[in-house]
């Protein structure tokens, strides 16, 4: 399969670690250049010594979704740079261990937040770039999701299950206009399971207790291991290729056969 990114240009919100950094990765390595934005500097220069060693260009500024300025101020910023956005991936998101398991004891701005957090990007920069993908008649927007917005699990959080859920409903409304879709813009999600990522809730749990953690993955994932973040970077790299110009309004699912939903 021809996985050829060279000039095309992929921005992946928070892509400095985990799912978005894999990503990156993968995407300069197949000559794509990248685009992203992180709140943490040291994660910044990490990713750019990263995507040094790749013959593509990048532009990776500080700046967090929930400033209210910030999407639409980095947008004009990087059309100046890029003049388009050919690959869209929105992958930040959070908020499944934010607040309290006790709903009453969760303040409601938590609900607020969660939402944003997983969803302004998915409608501000998708407003922002899809002019661009029109133009040039090529477009792909990938939002990584979770199978939390399929499956509410008991121990899960409402507003998590809540926002996830809108964000795979966003993507679904956008791939059935057609104003998009015959330029050749497609538009689908990509939900993971559990995802080991350093510093995050999976790898603080095997830290914490590595023989439960083992008997977790033994006993609820059928593959009986973990997912990594370049397997859902692999993932993405098919469904922004031309090798998947028939996949559109999917939301796929990567768990390890945990919630054997599609």
């Amino acid at each position: 399969m021809n996985f050829n990114l060279k000039n095309k240009t992929a921005f992946i919100s928070g892509g400095t670690h985990g799912i978005g950094l894999a990503c990156a990765e993968i995407f300069a390595k197949h000559g794509a250049n990248i685009v992203s934005f992180s709140r943490d500097d040291k994660k910044i220069l990490n990713t750019k010594k990263k995507l040094s060693k790749f013959k593509t260009k990048s532009l990776i500024e500080n700046g967090d979704i929930l400033d209210r300025d910030f999407p639409d101020k980095f947008s004009l910023k990087v059309l100046r740079y890029f003049k388009k956005i050919d690959i869209l991936i929105h992958n930040v998101g959070g908020g499944g261990r934010w607040g309290n398991d006790d709903l009453f004891k969760t303040n409601n701005k938590v609900w607020e937040e969660v939402y944003e957090k997983n969803n302004r990007g998915v409608i501000l920069f998708s407003k922002n770039f899809l002019p661009s993908m029109i133009k040039n008649n090529w477009g792909r927007v990938i939002a990584i999701g979770s199978t939390c917005g399929i499956e509410a699990k008991k121990g899960d959080r409402i507003w998590f299950n809540a926002a996830k859920s809108a964000q795979h409903a966003i993507i679904k409304s956008f791939s059935h206009k057609h104003a998009f879709t015959k330029k050749n813009i497609t538009f689908n999600s990509i939900s993971p399971g559990p995802i080991l990522i350093k510093d995050t809730g999976w790898d603080y749990e095997k830290k914490k207790n590595p023989k439960k953690f083992k008997q977790f993955v033994n006993s609820y994932i059928p593959t009986k291991k973990i997912g990594v973040s370049e397997d859902v970077a692999k993932l993405c790299l098919f469904i922004a290729s031309n090798e998947s110009s028939y996949i559109n309004g999917s939301n796929i699912v990567i768990d390890g056969g945990v919630t054997n939903a599609i």
